[in-house]
């Protein structure tokens, strides 16, 4: 009759787990009707047009990798479905000055997340490609549209591997030069190869580099339209009649800490990787700097301890002249005189007379009250 009755109630709540995941699967794809822009341009009819197979690329990988063959955001040009262990979101591509209504619905909702800028890597691009034509491509955007910065990318693109990859001094410098442009205004710059070759290394890489850093960035980007992702029915199910058949009655925690303790395991954001990167760079300065004042003061000191030798040498020839009586006396005072200053004030670029002044003051204190 007990194990009956165990049963029964493994029966109710497994039941009630169901329902609660069932409302939980309607609220999820209600919530899920907001959408990520990611501004990418610069768009044009041409067949060649590099922000178009970029944003081809980018719809293509993330269809073929996605589980669910249903997604209404299969084979469309500007949905992306991303999911990965830790949420799901919708990110919707448009152009850079581009209405929303173009690519939304009238009852779905939408969050300015990103901008991506597109442009031909090679230093003998067109006018209309070039890296320099991204200036201004940037400036009407942020007039234009309430830019996101959840991602900000600056991609180079190349049919094979980067022009400036040569090796030569003018395309160090021009990397250079593109690097700081992108960081005076939250930009990562992305060389990216878009042969089928580029487009298919490096995602098992831990350093990502060119189109499978675009994916990385992308697929970790923790979007304004994301949901995090609740417990799966099978675990539910087995948490539940584990601790009915052990006695134990305790209550599971809350969806809201499951959802924080989860929010704390997602990877950082573009933005944030951004930032320790830069904080690594200046903590290389920083540390360049403190080497440097060392080695100078060991330099100061060096200077000092020979100068004190040669101080000690001169007072040892007036103690032998002296005794020879080879000097007078007034002159012998004279010398003696000047040789301690310099003593002096060697000991105090040593360090001593600091030592010796907190020695002092020490002895001062210790003395009775009323002995000077």
């Amino acid at each position: 009759s007990l194990l009956r009755s165990l049963d029964r109630i493994a029966t109710l709540e497994i039941e009630h787990t169901n329902n609660i995941i069932s409302v939980a699967n309607l609220n999820h794809r209600s919530i899920m009707s907001c959408h990520s822009i990611v501004r990418i341009g610069p768009l044009n009819s041409d067949d060649g047009c590099y922000a178009t197979i970029l944003r081809s690329s980018i719809t293509n990988y993330f269809s073929s990798s996605s589980s669910n063959e249903d997604n209404d955001t299969k084979n469309d040009p500007h949905r992306l479905a991303i999911s990965n262990r830790y949420f799901d979101a919708s990110v919707a591509f448009a152009g850079l000055n581009q209405s929303t209504d173009d690519v939304i619905t009238a009852s779905e909702s939408a969050v300015e997340d990103g901008i991506i800028l597109v442009c031909d890597s090679s230093l003998s691009a067109s006018q209309g490609m070039c890296f320099d034509s991204l200036n201004k491509l940037h400036d009407n955007a942020e007039k234009s549209t309430d830019l996101g910065d959840l991602l900000r990318l600056c991609v180079g693109v190349s049919f094979g591997p980067s022009p400036l990859a040569d090796g030569t001094k003018a395309s160090e410098e021009e990397y250079s030069r593109r690097v700081l442009w992108c960081l005076d205004r939250g930009y990562e710059y992305v060389e990216a190869d878009m042969s089928l070759v580029g487009m298919e290394s490096g995602h098992n890489d831990r350093d990502k580099e060119g189109f499978a850093r675009i994916i990385e960035a992308i697929s970790s980007c923790m979007w304004s339209s994301h949901v995090m992702k609740k417990r799966t029915a099978a675990a539910t199910t087995s948490v539940t009649a584990a601790n009915i058949g052990s006695g134990n009655t305790q209550s599971q925690p809350n969806e809201k800490a499951n959802a924080d303790t989860t929010a704390s395991a997602v990877p950082t954001s573009d933005s944030e990787r951004e930032k320790a990167a830069v904080a690594n760079l200046m903590e290389g300065v920083d540390q360049d700097i403190e080497s440097k004042n060392k080695a100078e003061e060991i330099k100061k000191q060096e200077l000092a301890f020979h100068e004190l030798e040669r101080v000690i040498a001169d007072a040892k020839n007036i103690r032998e002249s002296s005794q020879n009586d080879s000097i007078s006396d007034e002159e012998r005072r004279k010398l003696a005189g000047d040789t301690a200053l310099r003593m002096m004030d060697l000991f105090d670029k040593l360090g001593f007379g600091d030592d010796e002044e907190d020695s002092d003051e020490t002895e001062a204190s210790s003395l009775p009250e009323g002995v000077e």
